[in-house]
C-alpha cells in the first residue's frame, strides 16, 4: 500500500487546497461532494470548513432539497473577501482588471503609459486598488517571452532583446503571489475557457489548441496541449514569425509580401498544416488586428482538403482579443489568490 506521511501544517494546507480548488471549479459545492472529489475524509472536510467559515473565507448559501435523509448545506467564497489584480499589456495599450476569487473580472480600466515604461502605470492603479481592496495575487500579462520574474522584449528597430525586471520588482514592492505570462498565451488560455462556457462539454483541463495570432508584420502562436501551454525550452514556443522560409527568408517576410487574398490565404494553409503536422490539436483559432476576416472561409475549405481527417484541426475564430486576453489573465491571477499545496506521487 502507497503511503503519504507529512507535518501536519502542510498536510493541512494541501487539503485546504484541494477544498477550495473544488469550491473554485464548481462555484459552490457541499460537504459531501467535496469529500468526495478530493478524498478527504468527511470529518476533516467538515472541521477545515468550519475554520474557512470562522475565517470568513466562505460563507454557507442554504441547504439542498432532501433527497430522503438529512439536507446538505451548501458552501461558496465569500464574494467580498478576497481579490487579485490583473495588468494586461499589448501593443500601444495597457488594461487593468480588479478579479474575484473564482476569476470573475468586476472592473476594468484602461492605464496610461509611456513608451515601455509600464511600471509606474502599474504601480499607481495597485496602489490606489489597494486602498479599498485586499488583493492578495498580482497578474502581469507581457509583449514578450517570460522567464521567471522578468521578461524579453525587442527595443525598437533592433532584433536585440532587453531585459525588463518587472515582476521581480513588483514582488519586492507588494510582497504578494504574482504571476507573469506572455500575452499571447493568456490570450489562448482565455479563449479556451470562454469556448468551453460557451460549450460546456469541452474540458479546458484537457484543451488541445493552437491559437494563432496574425498582424502585418509578425505571425506568432499560443500553443495548449493536454490544457498546459507550451513554452518550449527558452520560452520562445509559438514564434512562428522567424521560421526559416526557402528562400532564404522567414514567414514574418513572406507575410508582409502576401499582397493579394489567394497568395495570403495559401500561406495560412501552410502554417496550419506544419502545426497540425507537429501538435495535432483539436483546434486552431485565429485572431489578431489584422487577421483578413474574408478569407477565413477559403482558409478552412483549402485547409480540410490538405491533410487526411485524424491529423485536421477545427478553424475557429477569435473575434476579441482583449477579451480573451482578459479572461485568461483573470483565470491566472485568480489561480494565485492562494497559495497552493500538492503532493505529486513520483512514478518508480
Amino acid at each position: 500500500m502507497d503511503t503519504l506521511t507529512a507535518r501536519p501544517r502542510l498536510l493541512k494546507q494541501a487539503n485546504l487546497s484541494l477544498i477550495r480548488r473544488v469550491i473554485k471549479n464548481r462555484g459552490t459545492a457541499t460537504r459531501a461532494e467535496i469529500a468526495g472529489e478530493t478524498q478527504i475524509s468527511s470529518t476533516t472536510v467538515r472541521s477545515l470548513l468550519a475554520e474557512m467559515m470562522e475565517n470568513g473565507e466562505i460563507e454557507s448559501i442554504g441547504y439542498d432539497e432532501s433527497s430522503g435523509g438529512r439536507k446538505a448545506e451548501r458552501y461558496r467564497f465569500k464574494p467580498d473577501k478576497y481579490y487579485g489584480a490583473a495588468v494586461c499589456i499589448s501593443g500601444s495599450e495597457m488594461h487593468g482588471l480588479l478579479v474575484g476569487i473564482c476569476g470573475e473580472i468586476l472592473e476594468t480600466c484602461r492605464l496610461e503609459f509611456t513608451g515601455d515604461d509600464y511600471e509606474p502605470a502599474i504601480t499607481a492603479y495597485l496602489d490606489e486598488l489597494m486602498t479599498r481592496k485586499d488583493i492578495k495575487s498580482i497578474g502581469i500579462g507581457v509583449p514578450g517571452i517570460v522567464e521567471d520574474g522578468s521578461f524579453w522584449k525587442g527595443s525598437g528597430s533592433s532584433d536585440e532583446l532587453c531585459r525588463h525586471d518587472l515582476g521581480d520588482r513588483l514582488a519586492g514592492r507588494y510582497h504578494i503571489p504574482i504571476v507573469m505570462e506572455n500575452d499571447l498565451n493568456a490570450t489562448a488560455i482565455g479563449f479556451g475557457r470562454c469556448y468551453a462556457r460557451e460549450f460546456p462539454c469541452e474540458a479546458p483541463d484537457l484543451t488541445n489548441m493552437a491559437y494563432l495570432h496574425l498582424e502585418k508584420t509578425c505571425v506568432s502562436a499560443g500553443f495548449i496541449v493536454g490544457g498546459r501551454v507550451v513554452r518550449g525550452f527558452r520560452n520562445f514556443a509559438g514564434e512562428l514569425g522567424l521560421v526559416p522560409m526557402e528562400d532564404g527568408r522567414i514567414l514574418d517576410e513572406w507575410l508582409m509580401e502576401a499582397a493579394d487574398d489567394k497568395a495570403y490565404t495559401n500561406l495560412i494553409i501552410r502554417i496550419i498544416g506544419w502545426i497540425c503536422g507537429i501538435l495535432n490539436p483539436q483546434y486552431v483559432v485565429l485572431g489578431g488586428p489584422d487577421l483578413r476576416k474574408d478569407c477565413i472561409g477559403p482558409i478552412s475549405d483549402g485547409f480540410s482538403a490538405l491533410l487526411p481527417r485524424h491529423m485536421s484541426a477545427e478553424i475557429l475564430y477569435s473575434a476579441d482579443l482583449w477579451h480573451d486576453y482578459h479572461d485568461g489573465m483573470a483565470y491566472l491571477t485568480a489561480g494565485k489568490i492562494f497559495d497552493d499545496v500538492q503532493f505529486i506521487k513520483e512514478q518508480p
